[in-house]
């Protein structure tokens, strides 16, 4: 059996995935910093509310607070959208291996903590289908397709589903991921050339999936995923989720990010046995570059971009 498959959205209906649910439970989260995305927000939950009726049991706002004792504009119109709206305060939530780092990969299991402590009840972490949602996707693009598909693929067989697209620049993934992931012929890593948007930030999975896997603290939490998932026994789904856009980045972020990914990538190769470096050679967690500005002027670049890998939650749940 392939390790890979590949759904479309369109193949997950409303009625499909009603009748797939069973005793299921559907939780989406949305990740949200600031009141940036407080409009796109509501639209996103009053969509998925208005359109998919009773199959999603539960939303989450995976959130960051600026002022860390004020209730911001974007957790009020998520609770506008929706009353029953669960807001996870990541400047708040403790977990036992955790301190008060920042990045993506770090509140996604922040976020995922605070689910399996509080929101489970008596469900198994195999009956529990976490959705993760970017909250800045161009609203002209989201749909409950979002919701419907990626959920669809895991009630249907899955245990991580990932989401591709077409998007009119996506740099890191065609300049870096790609080339990177085919760079080496090893029979898992293959897998990783069949993601068609291995970068992607919108993903589903049981949360005994998401329970199972490293997760890294910023730029490399969807490579990490993504290669847990290549080498363990899990299936695999991507779903082509059709267009897609969202805010684009300036290059030095594009470089972080780059950087980020690649790091991520030879680290886990080196867990995983995959390669060995030899006579002192170490993955530095350190970019370093040289340019000449637009000014004329010559410019180092010297930025920390170490970031912490996670045990698999279940070692400490």
């Amino acid at each position: 059996m392939e390790k890979i498959s590949f759904a479309s959205a369109a193949d997950y209906s409303l009625d499909k995935v009603l009748s797939l649910k069973k005793n299921k439970k559907i939780f989406v989260i949305f990740s949200t910093f600031g009141e940036r995305e407080a409009d796109l927000i509501y639209d996103k939950i009053s969509l998925i509310r208005s359109a998919t009726e009773s199959f999603v049991d539960k939303i989450f706002v995976s959130h960051r607070r600026e002022d860390k004792d004020k209730e911001d504009i974007t957790e009020k119109k998520a609770k506008n959208a929706d009353k029953e709206a669960e807001i996870l305060l990541c400047n708040f939530l403790d977990v036992p291996d955790m301190s008060d780092e920042k990045g993506k990969g770090a509140d996604m299991r922040r976020a995922l903590y605070a689910i399996n402590i509080s929101f489970i009840g008596d469900s198994n972490p195999e009956d529990i289908v976490a959705v993760f949602l970017d909250s800045d996707v161009v609203a002209e693009y989201f749909g409950e397709h979002f919701v419907l598909g990626l959920a669809g693929a895991v009630l249907n067989g899955a245990d991580f589903a990932k989401a591709s697209f077409w998007r009119e620049m996506g740099r890191v993934k065609k300049y870096v991921a790609q080339p990177l992931f085919s760079l080496i012929d090893h029979p898992v890593l293959s897998e990783m050339t069949k993601l068609a948007y291995p970068l992607s930030g919108e993903v589903a999975g049981s949360l005994e999936f998401f329970n199972s896997v490293n997760f890294w603290q910023i730029y490399g939490v969807e490579t990490g995923i993504n290669l847990d998932a290549c080498f363990g026994s899990f299936k695999i789904t991507d779903v082509n989720l059709g267009l897609y856009d969202h805010e684009h980045h300036p290059d030095l972020n594009i470089q972080k990010m780059s950087f980020g990914i690649i790091r991520t990538y030879l680290l886990k190769l080196i867990q995983y046995g995959i390669i060995e470096l030899k006579d002192g050679a170490k993955v530095s967690d350190i970019f370093k570059a040289s340019l000449i500005s637009e000014k004329k002027d010559r410019e180092c670049l010297d930025i920390d971009l170490t970031e912490i890998m996670y045990e698999p939650l279940k070692n400490i749940l």
